[in-house]
């Protein structure tokens, strides 16, 4: 069988779709203090990521594996905004692609490598393939020690609406202690707090500054009331996997450049007139 007609079949006839990508190679020997991976073909990587990025995804070889885990670190933000569904399509344009047409082609590119569902138009509501599934997981389970922890498949809290159907406020801290516990180990994390006797909400930064790394309290902002700063919190957790980026944006650019960034998401995907 060739390798055009091994690729043509589907990945779930090929490989079981419920491990990792790439669960098939095989470790032996010792390179660089590191067993040297296998492939089905008898090709040898140093690692799943660089077997992805080469064999799988056709990438010019990158001498650094910083810059390339960088790609796959972007990659990898795409597809877990896909897999949540909480977030809508222009909201993932403007906050992952900067616009709509950086936004199409990418998920152009992702449709060609099979890793989005088959459909009419790559576009920002697509589905994840089993194979795109796979990759997820296998991204989310080979960052480096240094890269913060990624909630991967964190169950998201629900987005209330209105109050019938919100829960009392003893649910609500129940259900946001439940994500705190799941988020403490973030470099980038945010939470309540009471400001001159007001709730709010602060983003905090861990580790940070050139001497002493110190925790800093990078963004802040207040409530008149809880349920207002709750409301808040529960979309902020529905978006926990852009933590990292949204602090980074507040440590080298600011708190203002955050406050406009969550301006814009928040009325990204809403009609003029009312709608949404």
């Amino acid at each position: 069988m060739s390798a055009r007609e091994w690729d043509e079949i589907p990945y779930t006839e090929r490989f079981n779709p419920a491990l990792p990508w790439g669960y098939w190679l095989v470790a032996e020997g010792e390179l660089d203090g590191y067993p040297p991976l296998t492939d089905h073909t008898g090709q040898i990587w140093s690692s799943v990521r660089e077997y992805f990025w080469a064999e799988r995804l056709g990438m010019a070889a990158i001498p650094r594996s910083d810059t390339r885990n960088q790609e796959l670190e972007f990659m990898l933000a795409t597809l877990v905004s896909l897999d949540r569904r909480v977030i809508y399509t222009e909201e993932r344009a403007v906050d992952l692609f900067g616009s709509w047409d950086r936004s199409r082609h990418y998920m152009s590119w992702l449709a060609g490598h099979k890793l989005l569902m088959p459909q009419p138009e790559a576009g920002l509501d697509a589905e994840l393939s089993p194979e795109g599934r796979a990759v997820l997981v296998m991204l989310a389970s080979t960052r480096s020690p240094d890269a913060a922890p990624l909630a991967i498949g964190l169950p998201t809290l629900n987005w209330f609406h209105g109050l019938t159907s919100t829960p009392d406020k003893d649910e609500r801290d129940r259900l946001i202690a439940a994500q705190e516990r799941a988020t403490v180990h973030l470099q980038y994390r945010f939470g309540r707090k009471s400001i001159a006797g007001q709730p709010a909400i602060v983003l905090a930064g861990v580790g940070l500054g050139p001497n002493i790394p110190l925790t800093r309290v990078l963004w802040s902002v207040t409530f008149a009331d809880d349920y207002a700063r709750d409301r808040m919190l529960f979309w902020l957790h529905e978006r926990i996997d852009r933590w990292p980026d949204w602090g980074e944006l507040a440590y080298r650019q600011g708190a203002r450049a955050l406050s406009e960034r969550l301006m814009q998401l928040a009325f990204a995907d809403r009609e003029i007139g009312g709608g949404g």
